[in-house]
């Protein structure tokens, strides 16, 4: 009985160890990303690389700020910037 007793008690103490640790790895990783960039760190590398224009980059990053935009006009530009049709 006694053995059992120890054995409940490292199990219950195992399972408040790592709770802890899903807990601070959950807290320290909100907000981010799979390769850990933030929303508007990853929009700003889209938008210099030219991936998105102008009005997407300006209505993504009020979104994520939390002042979503009126829809304007659609982006007409492709991944490089160039107008299209």
């Amino acid at each position: 009985m006694m053995a059992f007793m120890g054995l409940a008690t490292l199990a219950v103490l195992a399972a408040m160890v790592v709770g802890v640790i899903w807990l601070a790895r959950r807290s320290s990783f909100a907000g981010r990303s799979e390769q850990g960039e933030k929303g508007e760190d990853v929009l700003r590398r889209r938008y210099a690389a030219g991936e998105i224009g102008d009005d997407e980059y300006r209505q993504r990053l009020a979104t994520l700020r939390g002042r979503p935009t009126e829809p304007g006009p659609a982006d007409t530009t492709d991944r490089k910037g160039n107008p299209q049709p």
